[in-house]
C-alpha cells in the first residue's frame, strides 16, 4: 500500500504546482491579455452603460471588437446590462455623437432586473468578462413594458456607471445591493474569467474612506480575478469629444500594494482636488483587458498627469486600424505592471 501513498502524494504536489504556476506567472500564454490571441475573441459586458462613463466605455469596447489584433469580441458583444429603455436610448445617445454615429441594437442590450440575481445570471452567461463600478447613480423610472415587470405601474432603478448631472439620485445601500448581485452572478456563469472593476465612490457626496477595503473583500469572496481601478481625483468630461481624437494627456498609472494604501489614496486631498476624464477610465479599463493577465488580481491607481498639456498624435491617424487614437500611451504604462 506503499506505493499508492506516495502516488497520492506524488499526484498532489503535482496539482499544487499547477495552481500555483496558474495563478502568479506572468509569462504563460494562458495568462496574459486578449490580445495576446486575438483570435480567441473574448466577450465583454458593461454593467451601467447608459450614463456617460458606461457608455465610453461600450464604444471602445466596440470599436477593439471591429479590428482584428485585440482578442476582443464584435460579433454578439459588448452586452450592455442597464434596467429600462432609458438606458438603452442614453447608451446610444453616447454612441452616436461620441463614437461618429455608432449604435447598440436591442440584442446588444438588456434589461435587468438588478434586485435579482437569477436575473442577472441569465443575461451574462457565455461571456468572459465583465466591467462594472462600485457605486452608481440612480434614477427611478418605470420598468419597461415586457421585461421584468409584473404589473404597470410598477418602478425600478436604472443605474449609470457613475454620478450623473443632474437627474440622478445616490443610493449607497442600493448600489452596493447591485455589486453585490453582480458578483454573485458572474460568479454562478462558471465561466466568466476576469472583472474589471472602477471604485466610483469619490464621484458621490460622502464616500466612505474604507469603502475601497470592502470591495475587495467582496472580489476575494467572489473567487474570480479582478482588476480594480481606482481613478485619483474628480471625473471630469473632455469637451467635444470622439474616438478619434483619443488619449489627450499623459496618464500615471501605478499599482497599489496595499489595503493601507487604497484607503490613504481615498483619504487624500488629490481626490478632491485633481480631475480626471472619463474618456481616459475608460480608454484604461478596455486597454487593461488587452494587455494584463486574466489570472491574476491586481488594483492600479490611475491619475491624470500634473501636466494637462493636450498632445496630438503625430503623423497620419489610420482610424481603422486604432480602437482609440493614442491608447499606446496606455498600452505601455500597463505593460510595466505585468
Amino acid at each position: 500500500m506503499s506505493w499508492l501513498y506516495l502516488f497520492a502524494a506524488l499526484l498532489l504536489l503535482t496539482v499544487e504546482q499547477q495552481a500555483f504556476s496558474m495563478t502568479t506567472s506572468k509569462t504563460s500564454s494562458s495568462n496574459k491579455g486578449s490580445a495576446a490571441k486575438p483570435y480567441e475573441k473574448k466577450k465583454v459586458v458593461v454593467f451601467g452603460a447608459g450614463g456617460y462613463l458606461g457608455g465610453c466605455i461600450y464604444g471602445f469596447l466596440q470599436r477593439a471588437g471591429s479590428l482584428y489584433g485585440t482578442g476582443i469580441a464584435g460579433i454578439g458583444a459588448p452586452r450592455a446590462i442597464v434596467a429600462t429603455s432609458t438606458g438603452y436610448t442614453s447608451l446610444n445617445s453616447v454612441l452616436s455623437g461620441n463614437f461618429v454615429l455608432a449604435q447598440a441594437g436591442e440584442s446588444y442590450v438588456k434589461l435587468t432586473d438588478m434586485t435579482s440575481i437569477d436575473s442577472i445570471q441569465s443575461k451574462i452567461n457565455g461571456f468572459d468578462a465583465a466591467i462594472l463600478g462600485t457605486r452608481y447613480g440612480l434614477e427611478t423610472k418605470p420598468v419597461t413594458m415586457g421585461t421584468f415587470g409584473k404589473g404597470p405601474n410598477d418602478k425600478t432603478k436604472e443605474f449609470y456607471m457613475d454620478q450623473s448631472r443632474g437627474r440622478s439620485i445616490d443610493d449607497p445601500q442600493y448600489s452596493m445591493e447591485i455589486f453585490s448581485n453582480t458578483l454573485e452572478a458572474c460568479k454562478k456563469t462558471n465561466k466568466l474569467r476576469h472583472l474589471v472593476v472602477i471604485e466610483t465612490d469619490s464621484q458621490f457626496e460622502g464616500a466612505q474612506s474604507v469603502v475601497g477595503e470592502r470591495y475587495l473583500q467582496l472580489l476575494e469572496e467572489a473567487q474570480i480575478p479582478y482588476t480594480y481601478i481606482q481613478p485619483i481625483g474628480k471625473f471630469e468630461n473632455i469637451n467635444s469629444f470622439t474616438y478619434m481624437k483619443g488619449i489627450q494627456s499623459d496618464l500615471k498609472i501605478s499599482r497599489v500594494n496595499s489595503v493601507e494604501d487604497l484607503v490613504e489614496n481615498s483619504n487624500s486631498e488629490l481626490s478632491d482636488k485633481n480631475t480626471i476624464y472619463r474618456e481616459h477610465v475608460a480608454a484604461v479599463c478596455v486597454q487593461a483587458l488587452q494587455t494584463l493577465g486574466w489570472d491574476d488580481n491586481r488594483v492600479v491607481k490611475v491619475e491624470q498627469s500634473s501636466d494637462d498639456t493636450m498632445v496630438e498624435k503625430g503623423g497620419k491617424v489610420i482610424l481603422h486600424k486604432e480602437w482609440c487614437v493614442n491608447s499606446v500611451t496606455i498600452q505601455n504604462s500597463l505593460a510595466k505592471l505585468s
